[in-house]
């Protein structure tokens, strides 16, 4: 992993090809049978590499390839957003999905855990957008993301109580270290009250 960290800190520009690759969602395969791997290592003025470009642009094969190609790039995070927040705010669930399972298989249980700028974890984007089934999985692999508070006072409950998402609502009061926090000082049974939310 060490290995793998220090090669990305010191990572080559972008090869123009990859960028266009990673944009159109060419195959992989043309440009890696004539090139050596570490092509995939390179990175843009804004630290993304083709993983976070990929993600972008909606391109879930040529993402699932290049991770079958260089695990590495799992653990890259470039000047704003860790891989996971970027694939679910895209809204690309399977590959958020798949993403999840990887970073358990490999040990990297802190990528789960990386925030955004607002420090936003992966489960307030999740129950933001919508999607109940990746929130419940992502409690799932890693209890502590219940505990996050971005910078506006919002805890994953706080914002599942607000979007009616019951069953991630339900599963969040089981968890003794949730956050129940909310903006202006409110807490999630207050925003319950005040969004007639009878859960």
């Amino acid at each position: 992993m060490s290995t793998h960290a220090n090669t990305l800190n010191n990572a080559p520009t972008m090869d123009e090809r990859l960028l266009r690759y990673a944009i159109s969602s060419n195959t992989l395969k043309d440009l890696v049978s004539h090139e050596s791997p570490d092509i995939l290592l390179g990175r843009t003025p804004q630290e993304s590499t083709c993983l976070h470009i990929s993600y972008d642009f909606g391109h879930e094969e040529f993402s699932m390839a290049v991770m079958a190609l260089n695990q590495s790039l799992l653990s890259t995070v470039n000047l704003s957003l860790p891989p996971l927040v970027v694939a679910v705010t895209n809204n690309q669930v399977s590959l958020a999905s798949t993403m999840l399972k990887l970073y358990q298989q490999l040990n990297l249980n802190d990528m789960i855990i990386k925030e955004d700028n607002n420090r936003d974890n992966a489960l307030h984007h999740a129950i933001r957008n919508s999607h109940s089934d990746l929130a419940l999985e992502l409690i799932a692999a890693k209890l502590s993301l219940s505990q996050g508070v971005n910078k506006y006072n919002e805890s994953p409950m706080y914002i599942a109580v607000l979007s009616d998402f019951n069953k991630v609502l339900e599963r969040l009061l089981e968890i003794p270290i949730s956050s129940h926090v909310g903006i202006n000082n409110e807490n999630a049974l207050q925003a319950a009250v005040k969004n007639e939310n009878p859960g």
